[in-house]
């Protein structure tokens, strides 16, 4: 092995890096704290005209793969969009048996792939490191695809670290949240409220919320928001791209329904799903929905155990998604993937 190639693998290794978060832990003020698994390791560049537009990144001795800035992605949706994510009732989908648009898939999406061949992704977004570095085989599955990926700077540090950039066939656009900007300090609750008080692309739902700023992005080249879930990054994205018509397939949004329809029991990643759901995840998806039908967008949940209710968004079986000249399933359980 080089020097060289041993680089990252010594900048990614345990020790070191929890010694560059306590460095910087008791190095700077609290607001920076958000910051801790960036610095030093990752350099970001931004609009000279527009700080709040996230360019690129330089990922400390390595290549990581060509980025592509959000502003300069194509925002050319028609038709349907679906958003695939990883609950176990996706298990319920025969999609040999469905006609899809435009499809985007979240983490671990990518295992439909495996009983389900035919099935293309569009679009994929991934916010969760911790997933890049357990599940690298589904990661690399992801990279392997003629797709646009959409990271937050510090999944791109370990999409560099971890697999060759040569072998990325995807195009990679990089995002951050509005309320946490890679290497600024946290934006305070009052701050924020005053500065995008009359934003009409970033909708402030509540600033002061004590996990994080809940809104709605219009414009994601400016930031996104969190709302506890990737499905909540996911929707923004789409509905900017210009989704008008979104299905969302296995939003179960409970971990206690069972593991992620490509896990197995007792294998699973932990999820903080059931602890933020009340006084997270729901509050943010219900304002987003008011927010989504006054700019005409059409949201519907094929996950009818879901725990986001029907006032929210309206709730169909995937039976509404049939190839024409499909009969409607059988009421037994579709069983085309292994737990």
């Amino acid at each position: 092995m080089t020097r060289f190639a041993l680089v990252p693998r010594l900048l990614r290794s345990r020790p070191l890096t929890k010694g560059f978060r306590y460095l910087y832990r008791y190095t700077r003020a609290g607001a920076y704290r958000h910051n801790e698994t960036l610095w030093p390791l990752v350099k970001v560049r931004r609009d000279a005209r527009d700080h709040d537009r996230l360019l690129s990144c330089n990922v400390l001795g390595v290549q990581g793969p060509a980025t592509l800035p959000l502003a300069d992605v194509p925002r050319d949706i028609t038709g349907d969009a679906h958003l695939i994510l990883s609950g176990p009732s996706i298990a319920d989908i025969d999609y040999a048996r469905c006609r899809l648009g435009n499809v985007m898939g979240v983490n671990g999406s990518i295992a439909l792939r495996r009983a389900h061949p035919s099935l293309r992704f569009d679009y994929y977004a991934m916010l969760d490191a911790g997933f890049v570095k357990r599940r690298r085989d589904l990661v690399a599955e992801v990279l392997s695809q003629d797709l646009l990926l959409f990271v937050t700077p510090e999944v791109y540090r370990w999409i560099s670290y971890l697999f060759d950039a040569k072998a990325v066939r995807c195009r990679i656009a990089l995002f951050e949240e509005v309320h946490q900007r890679a290497l600024q300090p946290r934006a305070q609750p009052d701050a924020l409220a005053a500065r995008l008080a009359r934003d009409p692309e970033l909708v402030l739902f509540d600033a002061h919320h004590p996990q994080h700023a809940h809104g709605f992005s219009l414009n994601p080249s400016r930031g996104l928001f969190g709302g506890g879930t990737v499905a909540y990054t996911a929707l923004q994205l789409l509905a900017w791209m210009g989704a008008r018509t979104l299905y969302l397939h296995g939003l179960d949004l409970s971990a206690t329904a069972g593991p992620r329809f490509y896990e197995s029991p007792g294998a699973q990643l932990a999820t903080a799903l059931d602890r933020q759901f009340a006084g997270h995840i729901e509050p943010a998806f219900r304002q987003a929905s008011r927010l989504l039908r006054a700019h005409g967008v059409q949201v519907y949940n094929l996950s009818l155990n879901s725990r986001l209710g029907e006032d929210i968004f309206e709730k169909r079986h995937w039976s509404c998604l049939l190839k024409q000249g499909e009969s409607p399933p059988s009421p037994q359980r579709f069983s085309g993937l292994s737990r």
